[in-house]
This record gives structure tokens, C-alpha cells and sequence, in this order.
């Protein structure tokens, strides 16, 4: 089954042995978790700063 990144993490690594291969691909997973997360934050500061307006009205 299809589930998302942080539930296959949460959901298997107490199941997934020390140093394995099971656990080597969590730790895998999660580091690609983080840098798509980082990577559309860097993305949404630079648009933010690019298209950025002054007055009251913006957000």
C-alpha cells in the first residue's frame, strides 16, 4: 500500500533492525524528506522576497 513518507518512518522503524538495510532505507527516506522540504521552503522564500510588496494590503 501507498502511505506518506513520515507514516512509513513512524510506523516501522521500531520494526526495522539496528543498522540493517530496513533501517539504512528509513534514514534514507527521511534525509530525502528534508531536503524536499527544504528545497520548497528555499523556493517559497525566494518567490516571497522576488514578488514582495509594501503596503498594508499584502500578507
Amino acid at each position: 500500500s501507498v502511505r506518506p513518507m513520515p507514516a512509513s518512518i513512524a510506523a516501522e522503524m521500531g520494526e526495522a533492525p539496528f543498522g540493517g538495510a530496513h533501517y539504512h532505507s528509513l534514514f534514507a527516506i527521511g534525509i530525502v524528506l528534508f531536503f524536499l522540504t527544504l528545497a520548497f521552503n528555499l523556493i517559497a522564500d525566494y518567490l516571497s522576497h522576488k514578488f514582495h510588496q509594501s503596503g498594508s494590503a499584502t500578507l
